[in-house]
């Protein structure tokens, strides 16, 4: 059975309705206590995206066959590598699903590539020159350290979580089967 699919954003639509939506569907199949860990899944996952990349324009569902669920989320953004390695890390494999075979690790090179110089930010001193400094992005300095504390929390709940990140698509998928 497969959800609708809901629209997520940053200013915190879609939030609600992606929980309603993931209890309801639990609902016709788990018990209480299993419905309640797939809405917590369902929060870790969405606060992994939005804290990592602090933005959200996504498309969120979930699909399930008996007691194994699959929630997906799809998120259209440019990443710089600090975010693309950070969500990468977040995986169970540590690995971009989306840079299978050669020429997707050759795309997987080309764009991370391209984010570097996405990622160069520029200081301007007093006197109006500037210097550049490298793998500050993100705006990193601006922004308060990540914990990871939702990447160890969604972790420790799944069987598997699969980030595939292909030019401004990161498309998140999370597994769980609760008769295994």
């Amino acid at each position: 059975m497969k959800s609708s699919t809901i629209l997520i954003r940053n200013n915190g639509d879609g939030f609600d309705d992606a929980q309603r939506e993931t209890q309801r569907l639990a609902n016709e199949v788990l018990n209480g206590k299993q419905a309640r860990q797939l809405g917590l899944i369902t929060e870790e996952m969405l606060s992994l995206v939005r804290s990592v990349t602090g933005t959200l324009n996504a498309e969120f569902w979930l699909e399930n066959e008996g007691l194994a669920f699959t929630l997906h989320l799809l998120n259209r953004q440019t990443l710089g590598n600090t975010q693309r390695n950070e969500l990468i890390a977040s995986s169970s494999s540590g690995q971009n699903e989306a840079a299978k075979g050669f020429l997707g690790k050759l795309r997987e090179i080309y764009e991370t590539a391209l984010s570097v110089g996405a990622d160069v930010d520029r200081f301007y001193n007093e006197g109006g020159s500037d210097s550049s400094m490298a793998d500050l992005s993100d705006t990193v300095m601006a922004q308060p350290k990540w914990d990871k504390l939702e990447r160890s929390v969604l972790l420790s709940l799944v069987d598997d979580v699969k980030i595939g990140i292909r030019h401004h698509l990161v498309e998140l998928t999370v597994t769980k089967d609760f008769g295994a």
